[in-house]
């Protein structure tokens, strides 16, 4: 993916495109509230939307739809879990690109694994400590906190998938989808 996109539009296009990449991204996030798989799932899939914005519109307006959808849903999430998930980490696919560029590869595997661990923490910390929220306190309680470790390893074990995938989901969008979007320059 290029830093900014090459494509040339019309001046409301990115507007347009944005507004519909946010809207779309909030309508993911309040399915956390509806199934409640999608707690983590709903936030995950919000932030591979960011993946058209960068190469349509740049990197500036992903970070636009990011803070857009991150509003929303603070605002209107039934599920406030996924909303600071989403808020914490929902930027990932942006961030991506930047510890991407990290060499050696272990070392950018370390920054990866560094930034899911402390995100997490940090997220929970807030829900928990912060807001007194008991969101997943419950659950918890009843495991002890081996379980919770546990659940906290699978969270930044699931992350680093999350990772793998927005590569090969990036790939996808610039040859699969890209082409056959209508209106869409193929040589930029």
């Amino acid at each position: 993916m290029k830093n900014e996109s090459k494509t040339q539009y019309s001046p409301s296009f990115p507007v347009a495109f944005c507004s519909l990449m946010a809207a779309l991204g909030v309508v993911l996030m309040m399915t956390g509230g509806l199934i409640p798989v999608m707690t983590y799932c709903s936030p995950l899939l919000a932030g591979v939307l960011l993946i058209p914005v960068m190469r349509e519109c740049g990197f500036k307006w992903a970070w636009m739809v990011w803070l857009v959808t991150a509003a929303l849903s603070m605002m209107l999430s039934a599920d406030k879990e996924a909303a600071f998930f989403y808020l914490f980490l929902g930027f990932y696919p942006i961030l991506k690109r930047s510890l991407d560029r990290i060499r050696p590869r272990a070392l950018s595997f370390l920054a990866k694994l560094l930034y899911f661990t402390a995100a997490t923490a940090a997220m929970y910390g807030l829900i928990w400590y912060a807001f007194g929220l008991d969101i997943g306190m419950e659950e918890l309680e009843e495991l002890g906190k081996i379980a919770g470790i546990g659940f906290f390893a699978l969270l930044v074990v699931s992350m680093l998938i999350y990772d793998a995938a927005l590569g090969n989901l990036a790939i996808l969008y610039e040859y699969r989808l890209r082409p056959r979007i209508p209106g869409v320059r193929r040589d930029a």
